[in-house]
């Protein structure tokens, strides 16, 4: 969670910005019938930019899990790797304990 966070952090500030609309302010004498498509314009703006963005940090955490991903197959390894050698250790801990018990006793 902590590098997913890591990695989307300087992205919430310009995701937050584009998200907030935009909207042209006026005084009422401002308020034309012109003032209505540019604050459309503004909103497909912002749309576009908030996808952009919303697609950039899909994009990043697609990699972020696919790291991650990958980090626990390679653990995965590891831990069986391990595994495997604590069963031989043990093995033979056992086998060498039975020779020393055999070559007291005889």
């Amino acid at each position: 969670m902590a590098g997913w966070l890591a990695i989307a952090a300087p992205y919430i500030p310009e995701i937050i910005q584009l998200a907030r609309p935009l909207f042209t302010r006026g005084s009422a004498k401002d308020k034309e019938p012109d003032v209505i498509p540019r604050q459309i314009a503004e909103l497909q703006n912002v749309a576009t930019q908030n996808a952009e963005s919303i697609k950039l940090l899909a994009t990043e955490m697609q990699h972020t899990i696919e790291a991650l991903q990958n980090g626990a197959a390679e653990m995965e390894k590891k831990l069986n790797r391990a595994h495997t050698l604590l069963i031989i250790s043990t093995t033979m801990a056992g086998l060498a304990f039975c020779v020393a018990v055999y070559a007291l006793v005889h």
